[in-house]
């Protein structure tokens, strides 16, 4: 009798390892795929050389992908989430932890409602996405001082920076550089929607595209009804992302000295000024 149940246990135990087995070998199989590519566009494995990246060219796990100048590409992730790269821009791909790690430029992110969580990372601002669409942009100014940026188009994350973390939903933007205190600002879906190259130069449609189009026009309703004041004219549209004018941004670090809790972060829906952003913390 013992015997018998001894069996039955590692019978178990055994089928359990090789499910397990098959599972693993199954994950570590999967590539996410180029399914645009314009102009420059190369991939490569950490110090190995490049090669160019065409429409179909697999990026395997640990794999990076890299645009240049007036260059653009899209990927499909394992996941069914889709990537899209701007100029200048280059990540790393783990299919293993659904990982983006962004070194540099900007993406556009849409992962499914359904989908598995995709995980955003770059040096210093991180989220964790569960169905939903934003963009992540990582800037190096000419005194080598980098900015990063995260922000949504519909639905909601939360990102983390300086070790806090900030609750951000549509129409909300995470701006962080080291050594001064992350803050959040709002800016206008529809134009941006409307402006940007990683939503106007691609070919294929997104998958949260239906919610996207509904965002847009809650937007424009809740604009149309007074509940939002457009941001515009603090904002700046004419690049891949909004980014805040000089005056705007020069207003929101002096607002940096004001005591904790003074401004809780903005809801959808009811942004906060870009000239007076809210804090975290």
């Amino acid at each position: 009798m013992k015997n018998s149940v001894k069996n039955k246990f590692l019978t178990r135990y055994l089928a359990l390892l090789f499910v397990l087995g098959i599972g693993s070998s199954l994950a570590a199989g999967q590539t996410a795929k180029v399914t645009e590519a314009v102009n420059v566009v190369e991939h490569g494995f950490k110090e190995s050389a490049t090669t160019p990246a065409t429409v179909g060219t697999p990026v395997h796990d640990g794999e990076y992908l890299e645009t240049g100048g007036q260059s653009r590409a899209a990927l499909l992730l394992p996941t069914a989430s889709i990537t899209r790269l701007g100029a200048n821009t280059i990540f790393n791909y783990s299919v293993e932890s659904n990982t983006v790690d962004l070194q540099a430029g900007t993406i556009l992110f849409c992962k499914p409602k359904d989908a598995e969580q995709l995980n955003i990372k770059t040096a210093a601002v991180t989220a964790a996405i569960v169905g939903t669409t934003g963009f992540v942009h990582v800037n190096t100014d000419k005194a080598h001082q980098k900015t990063y940026i995260i922000g949504l188009i519909e639905g909601h994350a939360t990102a983390w920076a300086d070790g806090h973390p900030f609750p951000i939903g549509a129409g909300d933007i995470l701006e962080f550089k080291p050594g001064s205190k992350p803050f959040v600002f709002a800016y206008d879906v529809p134009r941006f929607v409307k402006s940007s190259p990683l939503l106007t130069k691609f070919k294929g449609t997104l998958p949260n595209q239906s919610y996207i189009n509904a965002e847009i026009a809650s937007y424009q309703e809740d604009a149309r009804r007074g509940f939002i004041l457009s941001p515009s004219h603090t904002v700046d549209y004419t690049g891949e992302i909004p980014v805040l004018s000089t005056t705007a941004f020069d207003s929101a670090m002096n607002s940096q000295g004001q005591p904790k809790g003074n401004a809780g972060n903005p809801t959808p829906g009811n942004p906060s000024s870009p000239s007076n952003p809210s804090h975290g913390y």
